[in-house]
């Protein structure tokens, strides 16, 4: 795997920023047995307004325009004021590409999700944890919302992605996660995985997270990994230290250095087996069958082509 840092220094550019994941909320409504979400005691704590505004403050001093995930090791479906902090991210970071993971349970008026769209959302990737029918419902729901600020893309195994820029996309992806028999990472040794018991740690691969990533948890503390569910390995605090500083903390520049040479031999990589091979995973079914031309037919409309040519039939029927 390549690197995206100095292997002798572990230093990192700004620029190399990919991603920014948040955890909005400390705890998830749900204890499922290949997550670590339920293992261990953890206060239900959402994150202040203030927290938020001091990360997209210092964001902003980089001109950051790439990815916010606002579902780091929670449901954040679950905070209370989760279009306000959506709009504040579109408003002062207009071009990132906002998104979130939930297992969709919050949803009990699917209109709540229409409302995200509009406040500034991309993507919401909603997990369906128990059955067909469970998809199914959320499915016919979901294609028959029609939010203020536009239609809704499904993706799936029939479409992928929209041909507009990402920080316009308004997508839904329903993963089909009921089907069980999936092989999932262990979470740094949290949670027991199949895969596991056939692997010898600590592995010999390299790893890009510490690189490429800020994992903020609800405290404002950002971790050196997403993995690393209890805290244990803090490289800093946006409360206290800016992005430079944050980005290329000491801790972060060690793992980045022995990563290089894939030694795994740290606290969290230690007993992680992110990186090897996996199995089954969760597909995407398509909606219905005629998804994927509906679909087609929204993204002509929101081309640039189509745009062109209702402008001038506009002007044609303006002139008789």
């Amino acid at each position: 795997m390549a690197t995206d840092w100095d292997n002798a220094s572990g230093f990192v550019s700004l620029e190399s920023l990919e991603q920014v994941e948040i955890q909005i909320v400390s705890w998830c409504n749900r204890e499922c047995s290949f997550c670590p979400s339920g293992t261990f005691p953890t206060p239900k704590v959402r994150m202040s307004l203030e927290t938020v505004d001091r990360i997209i403050t210092e964001l902003e001093k980089i001109g950051f325009s790439r990815t916010i995930g606002l579902h780091l090791m929670c449901e954040p479906l679950l905070h209370n004021k989760l279009p306000e902090i959506i709009r504040m991210f579109r408003s002062r970071l207009p071009r990132t590409f906002i998104r979130l993971e939930s297992n969709g349970d919050p949803l009990n008026k699917m209109e709540r999700l229409g409302h995200l769209f509009d406040c500034g959302l991309n993507e919401i990737l909603i997990n369906c944890y128990d059955s067909a029918e469970q998809w199914m419902i959320r499915s016919q729901k979901i294609a028959a919302l029609r939010p203020d600020g536009g239609a809704i893309w499904f993706w799936n195994q029939c479409q992928r992605f929209p041909v507009t820029e990402k920080h316009e996309w308004r997508v839904v992806r329903l993963r089909a996660f009921y089907e069980g028999g999936f092989s999932l990472k262990n979470w740094a040794g949290l949670v027991p995985s199949a895969s596991s018991d056939s692997l010898q740690f600590p592995l010999q691969l390299s790893c890009n997270r510490p690189g490429s990533r800020l994992h903020v948890n609800y405290r404002g503390e950002v971790l050196v990994c997403n993995m690393d569910w209890k805290f244990e390995v803090i490289a800093g605090d946006f409360h206290r230290m800016g992005i430079a500083e944050l980005l290329n903390a000491p801790i972060l520049r060690q793992y980045r250095t022995r990563l290089a040479v894939k030694d795994r031999d740290m606290p969290l990589c230690r007993a992680c087996d992110s990186g090897a091979e996996t199995g089954a995973q969760p597909g995407y079914p398509p909606v219905d069958r005629w998804v994927g031309i509906r679909a087609r037919w929204l993204d002509w409309e929101r081309s640039w082509m189509a745009q062109s040519i209702k402008k001038r039939l506009r002007g044609m029927m303006g002139h008789r």
